[in-house]
């Protein structure tokens, strides 16, 4: 799940030093409903405003500022960028502004592209997902009114299951993959800490953040579904609300081989390699498996810098053959990512790894080495 980032606010409104108008623009958004006056608006009145301040859209001010935080890092910058450049929108010219100041410009100025840019940040930090490949290569028609549908069909199962029908649905184009996030409108409460107020001014208003996002992730071209939800229940929900409101059947993804994506037991040949570009590196660290067929039936976790050395070197690996391979864990390193990228794949279909970089690297090895079925 994608997660929220501790919110230093101290350290995020010191960097409006000098770029107090933007401050005041994103205030004047609430006039009338918030008890400040934006058109001499400083960092240290902000900040005050902060602390002693209220009006009835405060909560929705600060809540702002939390969603504008979520993209102040490198890849949060290079998705603010390139969603601008979607809308043919240019809000930094000279590429001066620090990313919290482009942040809270953007979305003062463009939402939608701010929307953008969160949602693609959103889905590049889902970690772990379930993988199903449907019943045929069928594009979505009419993407909005599909989007409109899920919407409905999902706050009308969350008002069952969890008592609440406050849901948001945003959809993008990827290439051939069709994204949609589903902000679940479940909240909890958030405390702003400011230092530079006070001996450790605390501000604790009723601000809320959204609890949980979930993704659903649909390639035309190959007819396969990639899901993020907390539960395997919520999994299949959402899975099949949508198969039937974006592909128009709710059994699309419920074929017997649907969630068969994964083949583990390619491991156990003794012929098992896994071949990388230039620059890069491969290695299996961790293996989970069961020898049902011997007396104990003992399950085994291997852990080693090299697992497959590791087996060989203590006459292990024949074990593989005869056992049932529940999951395996490979790090992959790319000349610009040396610390590696952990991807665990188990079962039949569930992948984890963070989608940040090399996603589609990630995938393609997989599918080379014969582990994710093409």
């Amino acid at each position: 799940m994608a997660k929220h980032r501790k919110f230093s606010v101290d350290r995020f409104l010191d960097k409006f030093e000098g770029q107090e108008p933007l401050l005041r623009v994103y205030v004047a958004k609430w006039q009338g409903r918030l008890r400040v006056s934006p058109e001499s608006l400083d960092v240290s009145g902000f900040k005050k405003f902060l602390v002693e301040g209220n009006g009835e859209a405060k909560d929705e001010l600060v809540e702002g500022l939390y969603r504008v935080y979520d993209l102040c890092t490198e890849r949060g910058h290079e998705d603010l960028v390139a969603s601008c450049r979607d809308f043919d929108y240019e809000p930094d010219p000279e590429a001066k502004l620090p990313v919290e100041c482009l942040s809270l410009k953007v979305l003062t100025e463009n939402e939608d592209a701010f929307n953008l840019a969160y949602d693609r940040n959103r889905l590049w930090q889902a970690d772990r997902f379930a993988i199903y490949r449907g019943k045929a290569k069928t594009q979505i028609s009419d993407v909005s009114s599909a989007a409109g549908r899920f919407h409905a069909k999902l706050a009308e199962m969350f008002k069952e299951d969890k008592k609440s029908d406050r849901v948001v649905v945003r959809h993008y184009q990827e290439g051939s993959y069709t994204n949609f996030i589903v902000y679940h409108e479940k909240r909890t409460k958030a405390e702003l800490t400011l230092k530079g107020t006070g001996a450790q001014t605390r501000v604790s208003p009723t601000i809320f953040r959204p609890a949980q996002q979930d993704f659903v992730s649909y390639n035309h071209q190959t007819g396969q579904v990639e899901v993020e939800a907390r539960f395997e229940k919520e999994d299949a929900s959402l899975r099949r609300a949508f198969a039937e409101c974006c592909l128009g059947d709710k059994e699309f993804f419920e074929g017997p081989d649907a969630g068969n994506r994964i083949k583990l037991s390619v491991i156990a040949d003794e012929a098992f390699d896994m071949p990388v570009g230039e620059g890069d590196a491969a290695v299996l660290t961790a293996i989970h498996f069961k020898l049902d067929k011997t007396t104990h039936k003992p399950a085994l976790v291997v852990r080693s810098r090299n697992v497959l050395d590791t087996l060989k070197r203590m006459r292990l690996y024949g074990y593989l053959k005869t056992a049932t391979i529940d999951s395996a864990v490979f790090r992959i390193t790319f000349p610009d990512d040396r610390r590696g990228k952990r991807v665990e794949v188990a079962g039949t279909n569930r992948v984890k790894f963070r989608r940040t970089t090399h996603a589609e690297d990630v995938f393609r090895y997989l599918k080379n080495w014969g582990v994710l079925l093409g």
